[in-house]
């Protein structure tokens, strides 16, 4: 039993020097995955922007064609 208690002692503070080196490695690689992302994300603001501003020019051609739809129709069934 006393032969055994240096080496669980010794186990112990091999595992928890692992958990260690492990956590910091993880928080290296999420630190470099999370600065990717937030150039990415800076990338792709203008590109958003953009196509936001696109859309709102697409909404607006679509409502245009609602209304011209919407007097043909009006004009169709008057004349029926």
């Amino acid at each position: 039993m006393e032969f055994l208690k240096p080496v669980v002692v010794g186990l112990c503070a091999l595992m928890s020097a692992a958990a260690m080196y492990l956590q910091r490695t993880e928080s290296t690689s999420v630190d470099s995955r999370l600065t990717a992302l937030e150039v990415q994300t800076e990338t792709l603001q203008p590109w958003r922007a953009r196509v936001d501003g696109e859309m709102d020019n697409f909404r607006a051609v679509l409502s245009d064609i609602r209304s011209d739809v919407s007097f043909i129709r009006g004009k169709m069934e008057v004349g029926k």
